[in-house]
């Protein structure tokens, strides 16, 4: 049924009498509601949500076949659900001219199917042509399918812009900055967002990472040094390295321990406290030793550090330890490697080692 609508335009101080195609049926007397409910699983409120996307939908036909199609991919009745709640009108695209072509390549690449779900939601976001250009210039830079689809699952919206111009003026600016290719690739690998920023921060960025933290381009560690300047704003920089300085650290002893290990500066203000408080006051250990050996601030104290120095302690009580091993060498070693070396040969000797242990690290005893 249709209907007269009286309508002012803006344009004009006369009324004018228009005839529009609006349906008087009421919405949840709609086909497709009862589609949505039985045939994806909506709720009744979700199938109205999303009656506005497909109520131009004539017959069931279409939605059929992108239901079909979805789960010809591999994706499950939830996912599917999850796809179309999320985008419904595509329930109204073509497979043939529009998904297929698509997602053929996505699935060639190997993606599981939760980033299939992903890429499914963003349908709209990227042309066939588009998507196949970009995937294309992926495999020229990374030599490979798998570092493809890696980038694909890390940063998905790269598919959707033309970022071969941006990408290529980020790789010679990196060039540009000592950074060699594989560097760079590395960089793509990990954090792809990065290299399709604004080529200024991009470079203001790269170049704050020696004088802020010490660490020079050709350092095996300057793509972390880098990914800690990017993830951290100057005034939580500025305050973690303070927290440094009011232990006793001089700034030369805080670039040290940045330079060996910057992933240091990652950790949160109470732990890089709680951590500096129980090596420095109650260990007597010195801004110089911890600079050096910084993977002693990234251990969990209460996990790891805590209870594997309540077992040595325990052991050198005993007098059955043939050398004297450091809590830094001992803290480093794997959770197998610890219980096979220090735990489970004392058990005769110190009867309920491995339960104390296990429970002050919080393992469950199997």
């Amino acid at each position: 049924m249709t209907m007269w609508i009286l309508r002012l335009k803006p344009s004009s101080k006369y009324a004018t009498l228009q005839y529009l195609n609006y349906s008087t049926q009421p919405m949840h007397d709609h086909f497709m509601v009862e589609y949505l409910v039985n045939s994806i699983g909506f709720s009744k409120d979700q199938a109205l949500s999303a009656l506005t996307e497909v109520s131009h939908l004539k017959s069931t036909q279409k939605p059929d076949s992108v239901l079909h199609f979805l789960k010809q991919c591999g994706l499950d009745s939830t996912q599917v659900r999850d796809i179309v709640c999320y985008r419904p009108k595509i329930l109204t695209t073509s497979v043939h001219k529009t998904l297929a072509p698509k997602f053929r390549l996505l699935q060639q690449l190997g993606l599981p199917a939760p980033h299939l779900e992903k890429l499914f939601k963003q349908s709209y976001n990227f042309s066939s042509n588009r998507l196949s250009a970009n995937v294309n210039f992926l495999r020229e830079l990374l030599g490979c399918d798998d570092k493809v689809n890696k980038v694909i699952q890390r940063s998905a919206w790269m598919l959707n812009s033309n970022y071969a111009h941006r990408l290529s003026s980020s790789w010679m600016l990196l060039k540009k900055n000592g950074l060699s290719d594989e560097k760079i690739q590395t960089i793509l690998l990990k954090n792809p967002n990065c290299l399709l920023q604004n080529p200024e921060w991009l470079e203001a960025t790269v170049s704050k990472v020696e004088p802020v933290l010490g660490i020079p381009p050709e350092s095996p560690r300057f793509l972390d040094g880098l990914e800690i300047v990017i993830s951290l704003s100057k005034s939580t920089l500025d305050m973690k390295f303070g927290i440094f300085r009011s232990f006793g650290w001089l700034d030369s002893e805080i670039l040290i321990m940045a330079k060996a290990l910057p992933f240091c500066l990652r950790r949160s203000e109470a732990k890089l406290q709680a951590s500096l408080n129980f090596f420095m006051n109650e260990l007597g250990y010195t801004p110089a030793y911890l600079a050096t050996h910084p993977k002693l601030l990234v251990y969990s104290l209460e996990k790891r550090v805590m209870p594997r120095k309540q077992v040595l302690n325990i052991l050198k009580e005993k007098k059955v330890l043939k050398s004297n091993f450091s809590l830094c060498s001992v803290a480093a070693l794997s959770e197998e490697k610890f219980i096979k070396d220090f735990v489970l040969p004392y058990r005769e000797f110190v009867p309920h080692l491995f339960e104390a242990y296990t429970k002050a690290a919080g393992h469950q005893i199997i």
